[in-house]
């Protein structure tokens, strides 16, 4: 840190939880020589209705007491982790959030998602303000999907204005592409509406089109309140005299944002308590050996529950690599990687039937009344705990960190054969959750945090050292006070391959990241890389993307200066700032209230026709991927539209292929329609109509219209593509598709198989923004393959493509029957199990909803515990390692092309499974995960279906077993796993 010569620079940290908040004073200066006079004073106490005045409060307690040698003129900082800005969305409050006005720069996709589609309704009835799709967004490759219509966005502006909507959110695709788009816009805006908020998406996060987009609509409603808040910050600190201090807001990756930037961003603070946590683990520990440098287990105990993150070497959590929910909204910030057990200071313990058990329900903040301890009936952890210290001390030698009630009423209280059991199980809790989080069998220092730490036994198997810190019960605190600032950029682009190209491209990222660092406040000679993520863009040619992230100390001169200066804006003429009550609340909201019963839920099926209900799309999107095998890409996109489009009066009719023969006397066709290109890609640049233009195609070519739709993959996204072209066109979907699954390539379908690698002899694809080819003939599948992605990938690497029309008897003779239905039923599995929280049971529930045993099988639970990726011709190849949960920590490959191809025991080499047996990766919450999403720590189950008999012929073996993929898997010879299950389709089963 730097400081200039003379008094001390002392920093403040508060953090804001849903039972207490915590402060700390510090002097940063004895952090590296003498520790123990590096924590100056800390205070704990009840949160308070008021939240800003509670931190006022718990300043002036700790700077009031004469005892603690502490100068107003000293503080160069306070910095407040904060609950103010995510209760304003959990709790829908229309005086604290604005309407949002919301400028897509688009072009002609994504008009079938439009803005606030996945918002809970009633938060987005309290910020809808109005939308617009504009011209505008950028490929892949940086060209111009449209130029922008500055006078077309000029119209929207003026008519935002007219409604007075004061916030504007402007939403592009891929603007970490090139952001100049929503730069301009905001130019435009400001010349017309110069009073209002304004957030550019690329501003606020990264890849995810609806998911960026959703978090900016979001920042953009808190705008003004967070301006609000921060004012009262500042003007708690100017009432207790500090004035040589300036106010710095914790955010979520467990850095500090400074008063110019939380203005601007406040969502960024929404979640910050579990990193501030864990960062102070960090820095109380920063002389311990065993932990400088290396990878360490943080157990953050509170009253009720205990957080498990792992710190990486950095001094900073390992990140979750997928999205987070945030007051039900789904967001793509980078969130820690916690898992939560119902183990804190004020968990239950009973003895039920001679069986002890701890939690995971707790008194909370009724511990001062139910516990033992304080004279009450219900036996908690800290009152056997502290029962457990009595057995060595007297009470006036327990350690204040531990000091609660009357040690009194639990000396002897417990038999020592009931303490033993309690320890037994204490540990089991906790070395579980361990072991989950870890990264590699090896012991790993672990250290306890949060004021229920004392609960925590000195020894867990797994655990190298277990370490409780000083001032572990202010750890969060701490972890506030000492925040850096940092800067994370991204970035895709098309390479050569080459090492010293991609070496490039992370050096000109690094450059920029520490430029950025240092203008919003991190000292120059401070700041380094903490991550650097380089990785392919499956299903692409040489495209990467690239995320660089830097961290640097705060500069605190130039922060304060710069404070000084925003303040003039904030209190213009030495305005009083008017304080308002503002409460807070306890836990983000991961998702919207369960209000149907989905074991008792019932199709609508009428006279054969399933009419789609949005239960029925939730359920078929979350089989497809699970279908997917790892690959096809994330249906969530087409979940949110399909869903739109049942609420806009669309009507979605599901058939068997016997019914559309039957309603077309035999002559009906049907078309399979998919997209091709990278699913990352497409979660960035949402469709348009380049199916429906590629259909027109089609009809023109062969001279008559389609009867239907069916499925050409049911695996990922394009398993619900085929709903929206007949929702579109107002004609049924026959449940069927010609693959089962997901495959790379067109020439691995049952069609290809049934017609000996011809199944194609034509084909049309559209891009969607004008460029439309058809292939007239072909030689055979590969060559179409060959020829559709060369193509795809010189137009922004994603496409629509519609193959010939099949008749009755060709569908028969070529398609998976009932594949929709059997998503359905995957689906439904995964929603009851989660309703009815038995998610520990879920692999039994997707193998009974899909024949049994004989057909699907869970070949193994186990943790993700090494990932390798290249790219080859467009594909992403990689083998994922999977260490079992049970005692045997035996290690699993799963080698992949895009899609998994085999499960094998890495010592003796086995093959468990392999291709064309549908394997597949699902998370404990029972999502699928990708390829792409494979991560270190994560838990899986792996599980195997049988496929169609039409791909255990010779020919199926050949195209969608071991040797449909590289050389190297030739050797492995196909045993299948089971029978395949023939689903019932829904609508036979609920007529």
């Amino acid at each position: 840190m730097n400081i200039k010569e003379g008094k001390r620079r002392l920093l403040i940290g508060v953090d804001v939880g849903g039972t207490n908040s915590d402060l700390v004073v510090l002097d940063p200066a004895y952090l590296n020589n003498e520790p123990a006079k590096f924590v100056l004073a800390w205070h704990k106490t009840v949160t308070t209705p008021d939240v800003s005045e509670g931190i006022k409060n718990a300043i002036r307690h700790v700077l009031d007491d004469p005892s603690n040698l502490i100068s107003k003129d000293e503080i160069a900082a306070v910095t407040i982790g904060t609950t103010h800005f995510i209760n304003a969305v959990i709790e829908r409050d229309a005086n604290r959030l604005e309407k949002v006005a919301v400028l897509r720069l688009s072009g002609p996709f994504g008009k079938g998602v439009p803005p606030f589609a996945d918002f809970p309704q009633d938060l987005a009835d309290v910020i809808y303000g109005y939308h617009g799709f504009l011209d505008g967004g950028v490929r892949v490759d940086g060209v111009p999907i449209q130029p922008l219509n500055e006078k077309e966005v000029k119209e929207h502006v003026n008519k935002i204005k007219e409604l007075g909507i004061n916030s504007i959110a402007v939403i592009s695709i891929f603007p970490s592409v090139d952001p100049s788009m929503e730069l301009r816009t905001k130019e435009i805006i400001e010349e017309i509406y110069p009073d209002c908020d304004i957030v550019l998406s690329h501003t606020i996060s990264g890849l995810g089109f609806v998911e960026r987009e959703n978090a900016t609509v979001l920042n953009a409603s808190i705008k003004k309140f967070g301006r609000k808040i921060i004012k009262s910050f500042i003007h708690a600190t100017k009432k207790l005299g500090l004035t040589n201090s300036t106010v710095l807001l914790s955010q979520n990756d467990g850095t500090v944002l400074s008063i110019k930037d939380a203005l601007e961003t406040p969502i960024k603070t929404f979640s910050s308590g579990a990193t501030n946590s864990m960062r102070g683990a960090s820095i109380l520990c920063s002389h311990d050996p065993d932990v400088v440098g290396k990878n360490v287990m943080v157990c953050d105990v509170g009253g009720t529950t205990t957080d498990v993150g792992q710190l990486l070497s950095s001094g900073f959590p390992r990140q979750s690599a997928l999205y987070s929910y945030v007051g039900g909204v789904k967001v793509n910030f980078s969130m820690p990687h916690v898992e939560s057990i119902g183990l804190g200071g004020g968990s239950i313990v009973r003895n039920i039937n001679g069986k002890l058990t701890i939690g995971p329900d707790s008194t909370g903040a009724e511990i001062i009344n139910k516990a033992i301890l304080f004279g009450g009936n219900t036996i908690t952890t800290s009152d056997v705990t502290i029962s457990k210290y009595l057995e060595s001390m007297k009470t006036d030698e327990l350690p204040n960190t531990i000091k609660m009630g009357n040690p009194l009423n639990v000396l002897n209280k417990f038999t020592l054969e009931y303490k033993s059991e309690y320890s037994i199980v204490i540990k089991k809790l906790l070395e579980r959750v361990i072991d989950k989080m870890k990264t590699s069998a090896d012991p790993i220092p672990v250290i306890f945090v949060g004021g229920g730490s004392f609960i925590a036994p000195d020894n867990l198997e797994g655990a190298s050292k277990v370490i409780k810190p000083p001032f572990f019960q202010v750890a969060n605190a701490v972890g506030a006070a000492l925040g850096k600032i940092s800067c994370s950029l991204s970035d895709i682009k098309h390479l050569s391959g080459s090492e010293e190209e991609r070496k490039n491209v992370i050096d000109e990222l690094i450059k920029r990241a520490n430029s950025d660092a240092v203008e919003r406040g991190a000292l120059k000679s401070s700041v380094t890389v903490v991550d650097i993520v380089s990785d392919i863009v499956p299903y692409t040619d040489r495209v990467y993307k690239f995320e660089v992230k830097v961290v640097g100390d705060v500069d605190y001169d130039r922060v304060i200066s710069s404070a000084d200066l925003l303040k003039n804006d904030l209190f213009d003429n030495n305005e009083e700032y008017e304080e308002e009550k503002i409460y807070k609340n306890v836990k983000v909201s991961k998702t919207e209230s369960k209000t149907i019963d989905f074991t008792t839920y019932k199709p609508k099926v009428v006279d054969g026709f399933w009419y789609l209900t949005p239960t029925d799309i939730d359920f078929i999107g979350n089989g497809a991927y699970i279908l997917g095998c790892g690959g096809g890409g994330s249906p969530n996109s087409h979940v949110i539209e399909l869903k739109n489009m049942l609420r806009n009066g669309h009507e979605i009719k599901v058939i068997t292929l016997e019914k559309f023969d039957k309603i077309t006397n035999g002559k009906g066709h049907a078309l399979k329609p998919a997209y091709i290109g990278s699913p990352t890609i497409s979660h960035e640049k949402l469709h348009g109509d380049e199916l429906l233009d590629s259909i027109k195609v089609i009809e023109t070519f062969e001279g008559r219209k389609i009867d239907a739709m069916g499925g050409w993959e049911v695996g990922g996204s394009n398993g619900m593509c085929g709903l929206w072209c007949a929702a579109s066109l107002k004609i049924p979907f026959v449940d069927l598709d010609s693959l089962g699954r997901a495959y790379p390539t067109c020439w691995q379908s049952t069609t290809s198989v049934v017609h000996n690698g011809k199944g194609y002899p034509y084909c049309a694809m559209s891009d969607g923004n004008g460029f439309e080819v058809f292939f007239k003939k072909v030689v055979n599948d590969k060559q179409l393959e060959d020829a559709a992605r060369d193509c795809i990938y010189r137009q922004g690497c994603r496409g629509g493509m519609v193959f010939p029309s099949r008749g009755i008897k060709d569908l028969a003779n070529e398609s998976i029957m009932n594949t929709l239905s059997l998503a359905w039923r995957i689906g439904r599995a995964v929603f009851i199990a989660r309703n009815n929280s038995d998610l520990d049971n879920l692999p039994k529930r997707i193998i009974d909803a899909t024949g049994g045993d004989n057909c699907t099988k869970c070949l193994l639970t186990g943790k993700i515990v090494g990932v390798e990726k290249k790219l080859q011709r467009g594909y992403g190849y990689g083998i994922v390692k999977i260490e079992t949960l049970d005692e045997s920590k035996r290690i699993y490959t799963i080698p992949f092309k895009n899609e998994n191809i085999a499960v094998i025991d890495e010592e003796s080499k086995d093959i468990l499974c392999s291709v064309p047996d549908l394997i597949t990766c699902v998370d404990v919450d029972g999502n699928a995960v990708g390829t792409q999403d494979y991560r270190y720590g994560l838990i899986v189950y792996v599980m195997a279906f049988a496929p169609s008999p039409m791909w255990t012929t010779e020919q199926g073996i050949l195209k969608g077993g071991p040797k449909g993929f590289d050389k190297e898997f030739h050797h492995i010879e196909y045993k299948p796993i089971g029978k395949h299950y023939v689903p019932i389709p829904v609508t036979e089963e609920f007529k």
